[in-house]
């Protein structure tokens, strides 16, 4: 499957899956508010949070499956970015809330919501099962990364469950309080997990993977001898820097087919692989120029 399709694949199951979340969160939130639950409508922001992150995505997938030679690929910082502030801007607003609303002698809330936080959570499952699948179909490891993102907001689900099944049954309510801070641990942790990866996608910081490396180095081979290999983050995506030294015999002709056949190629090892730039120098100068490239 080329890389592009498996890009507007990813893209495509990323968008029905942030939809299905946002739609069934919204119906959370407002019967999360019009019965006074606090529990309930922390699972509603934990939902609007697992949708932006689908959309955003899914958005860079789509872009990244229609990119040609003239696409701006810096524009894939812009993304982090994005993702960066919005963490920001969630976690500001979520822990006002909480702040502002957690109370002990509030009522518990009603037992039928349980069944709001069931088929919340078998949702997520079912997301789960479908991301494995295409992740075994696809091998993007963004759609692993939020498999295991779904799994664990299916166990929340459950444990949110339970808390209401305790404070209703014994008139507990700090069973909510403590499934309310368990999950706003949990949103502060994949937060911060995403402003980690935005800042590493913003400062374009190196992504290691050694077997990419190797694979790269056996392209540029055919080339002539490769000095340095660099894999970069851009935003969600990778761009590839390589030094190459050829023979200063060789044609022009030869060099310019060599290196266009080279740049197609490593492009086609990953998916997310945005830009490649190889730049050659004569064998003879290769200790002068790669101590300027390091």
């Amino acid at each position: 499957m080329r890389p592009s399709v498996r890009l507007w694949l990813a893209s495509l199951y990323l968008f029905i899956m942030g939809t299905i979340s946002l739609a069934y969160t919204l119906v959370e939130l407002l019967l999360g508010i019009m019965y006074s639950s606090l529990l309930v409508t922390s699972d509603a922001f934990h939902g609007f949070i697992d949708a932006a992150i689908a959309y955003v995505s899914g958005f860079g997938l789509y872009y990244a499956s229609k990119r040609g030679r003239s696409f701006p690929w810096e524009i894939y910082r812009l993304e982090s970015l994005l993702t960066l502030l919005s963490a920001f801007v969630v976690l500001g607003f979520y822990t006002y809330m909480l702040v502002t609303s957690i109370r002990f002698d509030s009522e518990p809330t009603p037992l039928w919501m349980t069944t709001l936080l069931l088929i919340g959570g078998a949702l997520t499952y079912l997301m789960y099962l479908w991301e494995r699948r295409n992740y075994d179909m696809l091998k993007l490891e963004i759609l692993r990364a939020d498999a295991l993102h779904a799994k664990i907001d299916a166990a929340l689900s459950i444990a949110s469950t339970i808390a209401v099944v305790i404070s209703n049954m014994f008139h507990l309510i700090v069973a909510e309080v403590i499934a309310i801070i368990v999950i706003y641990g949990y949103v502060i942790y994949e937060l911060a997990r995403l402003s980690k990866e935005a800042m590493y996608g913003i400062l374009g910081a190196l992504y290691r993977d050694p077997v990419l490396e190797e694979k790269i180095r056996e392209i540029l081979i055919e080339l002539g001898k490769p000095l340095v290999v660099k894999i970069r983050r851009a935003g969600s995506f990778l761009v590839v820097y390589s030094l190459v030294a050829v023979s200063s015999d060789m044609t022009v002709g030869k060099l310019h087919m060599l290196r266009t056949r080279a740049i197609k190629a490593i492009s086609r090892t990953h998916p997310l692989i945005v830009h490649v730039d190889v730049k050659i120098v004569p064998r003879r100068y290769k200790r002068i120029e790669k101590s300027r490239y390091a």
